[in-house]
């Protein structure tokens, strides 16, 4: 018995290590570790029991006092890393150092996972040890760490079959979310993917924003550049649904428009359409304005009812030929004190052919200018004579107004005001009536939102986020989610040449060298 103790001693270790990789690399293999641990337990138990006396033995040596030490402190140590990781477990920060912030998940979506109306469970498919996974689970745990709300469970398409097929899920990488009685699936989990489908599984209404046509506008099924297929594009992604609107066909808005888009008329709109617009504002609707210059829309008087004015002139800045070869391309900035561009914080837009939009001071109304060029910039009335130069007095000297916000409180019909000198018994009864809010968001221009710069600067931002404000739609208002920048080094040939000669020439010859001087001197010793 006492010859097998040796064996059975190092039997315990080889099955205990077995057990511990089995554990910690394959964690399928639940059995084999379960059982490789039961073994080296029996072992070890075996060879301290019939080799007791020799191993109490080993325990009084000088060298074993010396290993226990080690071991206590090594015991110490380990211990001091479990409590580093148990803190950092619980106040968790991270930084990210790349450009552009991707590892950050963006404002837009922080407000939608802190504000998420019910559970999300989410069903990912992945291989296991499939690359995709590790990131994957990183990006999840950003939307995680701000509320308890999402639920993540993964499944091997190979080892779960069943599961995957009635998910009907064909692709590694798939990812379903469901919620209520909402379900939909991404392909390629990434932080945009993943927010627009919260967005759905969460919203059982979905908004509807119409664009006016009939008058030369923009498609939004156009492609090229001129067209609006990227805002529609991305709108759908918000969730909304999208379509035109012909007035002269309806007659009316539709009841069930949440907002109506004019984005740059070539032709004028006819009386009918006009009152049109203006009786869906004044039953609470929302209405986003873009207006090239140049172009006639007979809207100008019905604007000056809503406390906006549009002027017939260019915006010109003089800074614009640092990034563009053209001065009627201003960059310009936002304020910070109104929703649609409070979270864009120093993020501009380009805007280019701009005209001025100013608010007026009008009773009844809630008018504010939300976007301004450069402090150099001017609105220039005499933009047809080809002569582009500042006339105090004359053209508005920046930073000139290009976009404005006009709100108005819409009363309902059936709402009874209380009456001070009448007695309490002659009051109105039950609570008033809800007051309901028109908005008219005013831009002096149709191009930024184009496919052209609809992903320069803030353009996109600014659009989505003014369409968000007048949909009611505030956890959508905010920056969306960064890309990856792709940022190559270009040398000129003689940073180039220099690069070579330091990396491959002089730094390697100096180790080279060092290296000799080292060796002849111990040489010579």
């Amino acid at each position: 018995m006492k010859g097998l103790a040796p064996i059975a001693g190092w039997t315990a270790l080889l099955l205990g290590f077995a057990a511990l990789i089995a554990y910690l690399f394959l964690p399928e293999l639940t059995l084999w570790s379960l059982t490789f641990a039961a073994v080296a337990g029996l072992n070890a138990v075996f060879f301290f029991v019939v080799d007791r006396q020799e191993v109490i033995r080993s325990l009084k040596t000088r060298t074993a006092l010396h290993g226990m030490n080690a071991t206590v402190v090594i015991f110490v140590f380990l211990g001091i890393l479990v409590f580093i990781n148990i803190l950092t477990h619980r106040h968790k920060f991270r930084w990210d150092l790349t450009e552009t912030s991707v590892y950050t998940l963006a404002p837009q979506t922080q407000k939608i996972a802190a504000n998420l109306p019910r559970k999300v469970k989410m069903t990912a498919f992945y291989e296991t040890g499939h690359p995709g996974r590790s990131e994957f689970e990183r990006l999840v745990d950003g939307y995680k760490g701000l509320t308890d709300k999402i639920e993540i469970e993964f499944v091997d398409p190979i080892r779960q079959p069943a599961v995957t097929k009635q998910y009907g899920v064909t692709t590694y990488g798939t990812v379903v979310l469901e919620s209520g009685k909402q379900e939909t699936k991404i392909k390629l989990a990434t932080e945009e993917n993943l927010t627009n489908a919260l967005l759905q599984v969460t919203r059982d209404q979905q908004k509807k924003i119409y664009f006016l046509s009939g008058h030369k506008e923009k498609n939004i099924e156009d492609k090229e550049r001129n067209g609006y297929s990227q805002a529609k594009q991305a709108l759908e992604q918000d969730h909304y649904k999208v379509e035109q609107l012909l007035l002269l066909q309806t007659g009316k808005v539709p009841d069930d428009a949440n907002v109506l888009i004019i984005n740059g008329p070539e032709k004028a709109l006819q009386e009918s359409e006009i009152a049109a617009v203006e009786a869906y504002l004044n039953t609470g609707g929302a209405v986003l304005l873009l207006l090239d210059p140049r172009q006639d829309s007979g809207l100008t008087p019905f604007l000056e009812r809503w406390g906006v004015d549009i002027g017939d002139d260019l915006v010109v800045d003089p800074l614009a030929k640092l990034y563009s070869s053209d001065f009627t391309i201003p960059i310009v900035s936002p304020v910070d004190d109104h929703p649609i561009t409070r979270n864009m914080g120093m993020q501009q837009a380009i805007l280019p052919l701009l005209r001025s939009v100013s608010a007026i001071t009008t009773e009844g109304l809630e008018t504010k200018e939300i976007l301004f060029s450069g402090a150099r910039s001017w609105a220039e009335k005499d933009y047809q004579s080809g002569k582009v130069r500042l006339d105090p007095g004359i053209d508005l000297q920046g930073p000139v107004p290009v976009a404005v916000v006009s709100s108005k409180e819409i009363i309902p019909a059936d709402r009874v005001e209380p009456n001070p000198d009448a007695p309490p018994d002659a009051q109105p009864s039950g609570p008033p009536a809800s007051v309901n809010k028109a908005h008219l968001v005013v831009v002096g221009d149709s191009d930024f939102a184009g496919n052209q710069y609809f992903s320069l600067y803030g353009n996109g931002d600014f659009f989505l986020n003014a369409a968000s404000w007048l949909a009611k739609e505030e956890n959508l208002i905010s920056i969306r989610p960064r890309k990856r920048k792709w940022s190559p080094i270009t040398l000129t040939e003689t940073q180039g040449n220099l690069t070579f000669i330091l990396g491959i020439i002089v730094f390697p010859g100096l180790v080279i060298l060092t290296g000799f001087r080292v060796w002849w001197k111990r040489r010579s010793l």
